[in-house]
C-alpha cells in the first residue's frame, strides 16, 4: 500500500474540511445578507459577490464524500453496513434542530404574519417541509419563507437511499450510478429532455432536483476509496499547490453568469475537495485549519439553520437607527448568527451529538455535520 494511500485511509479526522465548511457558510450569510435589497443589483456587476449560495454546494461534496467514506470503511471493517445505526445517527444529527427551528418558524408565523398572503403560502408548505420532500415541490421563484429547506431535503433524501445501495450493490455499479445520476440532471439542465420531461411535472421536478454536488462528492469518495482510484488522483490533486489552485477555479467558475461555466462547478468543487483530504499538509490547510475558522465551519449547521432570522432581526433593528446598507449589516448578522449557532450547539445539539457516538462503528471524523 503506497504511504499516501494508507495515511489517508487510516485519516479519522480530515483537518481542512471544517474550514472549508466555515468559507460555505461565510458565502451563505453573505448572499442572505443581500437578498430582497435594490443594493443587491450592485452585486451583477461583480458576478462572483452574487454567487453565494453555491456555498451550499460545497456543502454537498464535502457531505457526499464523508457519508460515503465512512459507510464504505464501515462494510470494509465489519463485511455489512448497519442501516439502522446510520438512519439513527443521521436522525440524531439532522431532526433535532431542523424540527426545532421550524417549530420556531411556525410560531414567528402565527405571531407576526397570521393571516397574510406570506403566512398562506408558507403553511401550505408545512407538510412539505415536515417530509423532506420541499425540494422537489418548492416554487421556481424561491419567495418562500423557510425555502432554505430545500438543501436538508436533498440531504436527508441522499441520506435515506445511498446507505442501502452501498449495502446492497459491491464493485463498481455504485459509481456507475452516481455517474447515471450526474447525466440525468445534466439532460435536465443542458438538453432536449427538458421538451418531452416538463419541469412542471413530478418526473420533471425529481431530476431536477437531483443534487450533483452531493453526487460528486460521494463519486469522489468512492474512487480515492480505491488503490487505483487514489493513485490516479493523487497525481493531480496530491501536489501541496493543488489546493489553491483548485480553489481559484471554483472561483473562476463562478465568474459568470453562463449556465455552462456555473456547471463547471461541478469538477472543480470535488477537486477542491479531493486536494484537501488527499494530504493534510495542503497548501490550504495553514489558513483552513485556524481556530476561528474552523469554529465557525463547527457551527455551520447551526448557522445556516439560523441566518435569515438573523438577517431579518438585524435588518429591523438597523433600520431604528438608519442603517439600511448590506455592507454594514453583514458583519452584525455575521456575528448574530455565529452567538445563536455556538449558543445551540453547546446547549442544545451536543447531548444529541454525544448520544450519536453509541451508534458508530468507526470513530468518524470529528466534522461538524457528519
Amino acid at each position: 500500500m503506497p504511504p499516501a494511500y494508507q495515511k489517508f485511509r487510516e485519516t479519522r479526522f480530515f483537518g481542512s474540511l471544517d474550514g472549508l465548511r466555515a468559507l460555505s457558510i461565510l458565502m451563505v450569510v453573505w448572499t442572505h445578507a443581500w437578498d430582497g435589497l435594490p443594493q443587491a443589483k450592485w452585486l451583477d456587476t461583480v458576478p462572483i459577490l452574487s454567487k453565494g449560495v453555491f456555498g451550499v454546494d460545497i456543502f454537498f461534496v464535502i457531505s457526499g464524500f464523508l457519508i460515503t467514506t465512512l459507510l464504505l470503511r464501515e462494510r470494509e471493517k465489519s463485511g455489512t453496513i448497519s442501516l439502522r445505526d446510520f438512519y439513527i445517527r443521521r436522525t440524531l444529527r439532522i431532526w433535532p434542530l431542523y424540527y426545532s427551528v421550524l417549530a420556531l418558524y411556525v410560531v414567528l408565523m402565527l405571531g407576526l404574519e397570521r393571516g397574510t398572503e406570506k403566512s398562506r403560502i408558507f403553511f401550505s408548505y408545512v407538510p412539505a417541509y415536515l417530509t423532506y420532500t420541499y425540494n422537489v415541490l418548492r416554487p421556481a421563484n424561491n419567495e418562500v419563507t423557510f425555502n432554505f429547506a430545500w438543501s436538508l431535503c436533498a440531504e436527508e433524501q441522499f441520506y435515506l437511499i445511498w446507505p442501502l445501495v452501498l449495502k446492497l450493490l459491491r464493485g463498481p455499479w455504485p459509481i456507475f450510478l452516481m455517474i447515471g445520476m450526474v447525466l440525468l440532471k445534466a439532460a435536465g439542465e443542458f438538453s432536449p429532455l427538458v421538451y418531452w420531461l416538463p419541469a412542471d411535472a413530478l418526473a420533471g421536478r425529481m431530476v431536477l432536483s437531483i443534487a450533483v454536488p452531493i453526487c460528486m462528492g460521494a463519486l469522489l469518495a468512492q474512487i480515492l476509496d480505491r488503490p487505483w482510484g487514489f493513485a490516479s488522483l493523487y497525481k493531480v490533486l496530491g501536489h501541496k499547490g493543488s489546493a489553491p489552485i483548485a480553489l481559484g477555479l471554483v472561483a473562476l467558475s463562478l465568474a459568470s453568469n453562463s449556465p455552462y461555466l456555473l456547471a463547471f462547478t461541478w469538477l472543480t468543487m470535488p477537486a477542491l475537495i479531493g486536494a484537501a483530504v488527499v494530504r493534510e499538509d495542503n497548501g490550504l490547510s495553514g489558513i483552513l485549519r485556524l481556530r476561528p475558522i474552523a469554529f465557525v465551519g463547527v457551527i455551520s449547521y447551526g448557522m445556516y439553520l439560523f441566518n435569515a432570522l438573523a438577517v431579518n432581526a438585524v435588518r429591523a433593528a438597523l433600520a431604528h437607527v438608519g442603517i439600511t446598507h448590506p455592507l454594514a449589516a453583514f458583519p452584525v448578522v455575521l456575528g448574530v448568527t455565529i452567538l445563536v449557532a455556538f449558543l445551540s450547539y453547546r446547549w442544545f445539539e451536543s447531548p444529541f451529538l454525544k448520544l450519536k457516538a453509541r451508534f458508530s462503528h468507526l470513530r468518524p471524523p470529528r466534522t461538524a455535520r457528519q
